[in-house]
């Protein structure tokens, strides 16, 4: 899955019914850290306020086994890791995850790094990458 065919993922899950481009209330996310990013990132979102002025992180893990994505399920929401959408593919599994502050997003990652249960979790992929955004 390209970059591209996720935001209109994105779109579609976060508006369903509605069309991106007629009175969708569309952001713009511009890069501010990552190997591998585009320089922008547009959705369409119905996500209030507060969120829209955000950090925002694709998050990628390539050669995931099914189980990874129920392990992850399970230990994000106890992380303060709550992802706006996530896209699975036989080859990786995205997810779209909105922090509040860089801040919060470094303890949600420190908090799940230190967790057994992920521990045991991160033989089960070959990689991931991440890219961080903030509203344009």
């Amino acid at each position: 899955m390209t970059r591209r065919d996720f935001s209109v993922t994105l779109a579609a899950a976060a508006w369903p019914g509605r069309v991106p481009g007629e009175g969708s209330p569309l952001v713009v996310l511009q890069a501010i850290a990552g190997a591998h990013l585009p320089a922008t990132l547009t959705i369409t979102t119905r996500v209030p306020e507060n969120l829209r002025r955000s950090f925002w992180e694709l998050r990628t893990y390539t050669g995931p086994d099914t189980v990874l994505e129920s392990h992850l399920a399970q230990l994000f929401p106890r992380t303060g890791i709550r992802p706006l959408l996530q896209e699975r593919t036989r080859a990786s599994l995205t997810y779209l995850i909105p922090f509040d502050c860089l801040a919060a997003r470094d303890r949600a990652w420190t908090e799940l790094n230190t967790d057994p249960a992920w521990i045991s979790a991160r033989p089960r992929f070959e990689s991931y990458h991440f890219s961080l955004y903030r509203l344009a």
